[in-house]
């Protein structure tokens, strides 16, 4: 965004009190983001503007943090599960309600932006569109694993080549996530030294139920696993200890530290250079 806009908008709200009343995940209202000039996105459709800075940020003085992060989404009709829950940690799409109709929203990592706090002094959210469920929650998880993913050993990596097509072709709304833990961590093993692998297929208990969907996706990659990696009851290149579905309430904090998301899109680690993502 440009300081001679932000100028020009900030003069225009001065009548405004000055006082923060958006938080994050809060939706723009078009009279607002007409004013911040969105409309000349990339897609040249109307955007849906949402508030991602911090709500702790939001409320702080200006002198310490002068700048609100805003990052520009589109409206979509229909939800796509490999992009829903933050599985792709560079496209998110979430469920909002706009005008009394369900809606999905599509943000992009590379779409976020910045003005100067100021400029929305007095502004109230959208009252007519809004995140549903745990919209915010998934939102804030979706933003951290921009920087927090896990990354893979390049050789593992390699390894799983057989299976991503299934891992991919999962019921995406069945399931939440799904975690990883590998033995040993060395990015390099010899052709004789198989990973051992445990598998978590977590599944969310929010809305509805989804065991028996998570229980059968996890025996399907299991099956996967086995024709792929298992001959005459040995295992070779992935030794696969466990692949089980767990409930999001089981799931617990000790398993977040022993464990790392697999997500759709993830960093392999090579040693010389970095590796792409995949």
């Amino acid at each position: 965004m440009h300081s001679s806009r932000d100028q020009s908008v900030a003069s225009s709200s001065q009548k405004d009190d000055a006082t923060m009343r958006l938080r994050q995940g809060s939706i723009l209202s078009k009279t607002v983001r007409d004013r911040l000039d969105m409309s000349t996105s990339e897609d040249k459709t109307d955007p849906v503007l949402i508030v991602i800075s911090h709500s702790c940020d939001l409320i702080k003085p200006y002198e310490s943090e002068p700048h609100v992060e805003l990052i520009q989404g589109l409206s979509k009709d229909e939800l796509d599960g490999s992009l829903a829950n933050g599985k792709n940690p560079r496209t998110l799409h979430l469920e909002y309600e706009q005008n009394g109709t369900k809606k999905v929203l599509e943000l992009s990592a590379l779409n976020k932006d910045h003005v100067d706090k100021r400029v929305l002094f007095g502004i109230d959210p959208d009252p007519d569109a809004v995140l549903t469920g745990n919209g915010v929650a998934i939102l804030q998880r979706w933003l951290a694993a921009r920087y927090n993913r896990a990354a893979f050993p390049d050789d593992l990596d390699s390894r799983m080549k057989p299976i991503k097509k299934k891992l991919r072709s999962m019921d995406s709304k069945a399931i939440f996530g799904i975690w990883m833990k590998y033995e040993p961590e060395d990015n390099r093993l010899s052709d004789e030294t198989p990973y051992e692998l445990w598998v978590k297929l977590v599944y969310s208990t929010h809305v509805s139920d989804d065991r028996e969907k998570a229980e059968q996706e996890a025996n399907k990659l299991r099956l996967s696993f086995e024709k792929e990696f298992l001959d005459q009851g040995l295992w070779h290149s992935i030794d696969l200890r466990a692949c089980e579905a767990v409930a999001d309430t089981v799931f617990s904090v000790r398993d977040m530290y022993d464990y790392k998301q697999w997500r759709l899109e993830h960093l392999s680690l090579r040693q010389d250079p970095p590796g792409e993502y995949i």
